[in-house]
């Protein structure tokens, strides 16, 4: 029995190093396609810049054309510049997930009238701006909270943190944990695998494995998920990217041409600058349409995951306490109610950050912290944020 027991060990053994061995092969191998699209980017990027630098200008000032040369590389440095800033940020900054943030304990509740908490000092940032009229002291503040809350009937009263563009009040729910997006049943949302409550506008990522705070999109290109805390720059990236694509087409095809009507020009024509035109026409075609779009979704503040996708959101309580019994009421479905649009300069804001020095520059946090979300006065009087109410 010794004998066998010893063998059978042996063999368990084996098979638990094979699948070691398996699992290590795999994970290697997704590792490499996962980055294959980062390394080919970043190669194409070196290239262009060598390209352009010195088969191109060098061309130029070569054949007495220096101030047009010299020009096209003064133009061409920030263009290069901010989109490799922007991407190297994009892809290398956390968009934020809830694992994380349950792990560093930053999912405490928000105190409204101190204003948002701030992830990485944990400071209490007040958010009225300092375009609000002299009028809207504390007192008209207050004043303005007893009346919605007399009007609606609600217990709590959410804050006024700001105006939209519209001079409409922007409000947030009293409760960080109560969210407004739910199950179609009315029930809370709840990822399976990462076993959390899904916080509003979170998604869970297959390919990061995690629940992403205000998840857009996963992108292979920069290996990393846009999210809430990388938005600003993927954004920035693929505004870059589209305008320098069209600076190096713009610049190399005159060239190009006028070379290949010359005698004998296609002899003397560098393949450099016919790969620099197509690789801008491919890259373009994609970049351009695809940072209109992001354009647009930035200014009505919406996500590209609820641009095409349905929302659940809960109008009155979520459940009603009939005696024992509890039944689900008024949930809306739909995918074109907005809750968070809050105007066009406040959507942006939320994502480039106050200041308009800084918009176009990959640097900074966006506001808020991910897990909650200010509301429209729309929103807020057509989505009631009551808890459970009990009939009897």
């Amino acid at each position: 029995m010794s004998f066998i027991e010893a063998s059978s060990k042996k063999k368990k053994k084996k098979g638990m190093g094979a699948a070691r061995f398996f699992r290590k092969v795999q994970s290697c191998c997704t590792f490499t396609l996962n980055v294959s699209p980062v390394v080919l980017l970043s190669l194409i990027l070196a290239w262009a810049f060598w390209a352009y630098h010195f088969r191109l200008c060098l061309y130029l000032i070569g054949n007495q054309a220096i101030l047009q040369g010299c020009l096209y590389m003064i133009f061409f440095e920030p263009l290069f510049g901010l989109t490799v800033w922007s991407f190297y940020k994009a892809s290398r900054t956390s968009p934020g997930n809830t694992i994380d943030t349950a792990k560093q304990g930053e999912s405490e509740e928000l105190d409204i009238e101190e204003g948002y908490q701030d992830n990485h000092d944990s400071e209490y940032v007040q958010l009225l701006p300092s375009h609000l009229p002299a009028r809207n002291d504390a007192n008209h503040l207050s004043e303005t909270d007893d009346q919605s809350n007399s009007e609606q009937g609600t217990s709590s009263s959410p804050a006024i943190l700001s105006l939209d563009d519209n001079n409409a009040p922007i409000r947030l729910a009293s409760s960080s944990s109560l969210s407004i997006t739910v199950k179609r049943d009315g029930a809370k949302r709840y990822c399976q695998k990462c076993k959390m409550d899904k916080c509003d506008r979170s998604h869970h990522c297959r390919s990061c494995k995690r629940c992403i705070l205000k998840m857009d999109h996963h992108c292979p290109w920069i290996n990393n998920c846009v999210g809430f805390y990388n938005y600003k720059f993927f954004y920035l990236f693929i505004v870059y990217g589209s305008w320098f694509c069209i600076y190096v087409f713009s610049t190399t095809l005159p060239l190009t041409i006028r070379i290949m009507k010359q005698p004998m020009g296609i002899f003397e024509i560098d393949f450099n600058w016919l790969f620099l035109c197509f690789v801008s026409v491919v890259f373009g075609l994609f970049l351009i349409p695809f940072s209109l779009f992001h354009t647009r979704q930035l200014c009505k503040n919406r996500t590209t995951i609820e641009f095409y996708e349905k929302a659940n959101y809960r109008l009155g309580s979520r459940q009603k306490r009939m005696g024992s019994r509890r039944q689900m009421i008024d949930i809306m479905r739909s995918r074109y109610f907005n809750p968070w649009e809050l105007g066009t300069r406040t959507n942006v804001e939320q994502v480039l950050g106050k200041s308009t020095m800084t918009w176009f520059l990959p640097i900074g946090i966006p506001s808020g912290n991910g897990h909650t979300f200010p509301l429209n006065d729309h929103a807020y009087d057509t989505l009631a944020i009551d808890e459970v109410d009990d009939v009897y």
